[in-house]
């Protein structure tokens, strides 16, 4: 059985000071953090011996900015370091179906990512989109092919939903990978977010959900 911590991009709880969070990520050896700009030196150095990723983000949690401003934040990102980068579908586009939008966003995303040789992870907020829009969005990338759809900023009405990652993944296959992020606290939940077809999982419950794993092995 695979460790799930390898799984899971650690999000910083907010009782926790950045060098606590650096700090609980390396002794756990989770997949990945996420540092701003100003993070992002002292975050790659305490974690130069490690596996551990630092990733980036733009735009987070609002999906406000339009498609050269979100182009011009993925530049800024880059240029400090980063060579994981999260991004937001714009929020607007979604809810009232703007497809043209989307694809233009997500394609120009796709490529400057690609051409940077970047990991481009990009927040689609599945809770806003019926079957129709997340069927679009989804065909959408299998053109254009980023790293990774993300489920939710976890900071919207809802997280991530069994039944639309399943849907997600009958319609990207291997093609594109999924992570399930937002209301993930347990690992039964992990568990069947895998099964349904997550390749990675955000938590801020990383650490409760290694230590669930482990009891269970020990068992």
């Amino acid at each position: 059985m695979i460790s799930i911590n390898r799984l899971i991009d650690y999000i910083q709880a907010p009782e926790d000071t950045f060098d606590q969070y650096l700090q609980k990520a390396k002794e756990h050896d989770f997949r990945c953090v996420f540092a701003n700009r100003f993070e992002f030196e002292q975050a790659r150095d305490y974690l130069l011996d490690s596996d551990v990723i630092v990733a980036g983000y733009c735009d987070f949690p609002n999906g406000e900015e339009s498609v050269e401003a979100q182009l011009a934040d993925f530049e800024d990102q880059y240029r400090v370091g980063f060579r994981e980068i999260e991004g937001i579908l714009n929020q607007h586009a979604v809810e009232h179906r703007l497809y043209d939008y989307l694809e233009r966003q997500m394609t120009e995303i796709a490529l400057f990512c690609r051409d940077r040789h970047i990991d481009a992870k990009i927040i689609i907020e599945t809770c806003k989109m019926d079957e129709e829009c997340l069927t679009r969005v989804c065909e959408i990338a299998l053109a254009c092919r980023p790293t990774c759809l993300k489920t939710s900023t976890g900071e919207s009405f809802k997280g991530a939903e069994l039944d639309k990652v399943k849907l997600m993944k009958s319609l990207l296959g291997d093609e594109v990978q999924i992570k399930a992020a937002g209301g993930i606290r347990t690992y039964q939940q992990a568990q069947e977010f895998l099964a349904a077809g997550a390749s990675v999982l955000g938590a801020s419950a990383a650490i409760q959900i290694t230590q669930e794993q482990q009891a269970l092995l020990g068992a």
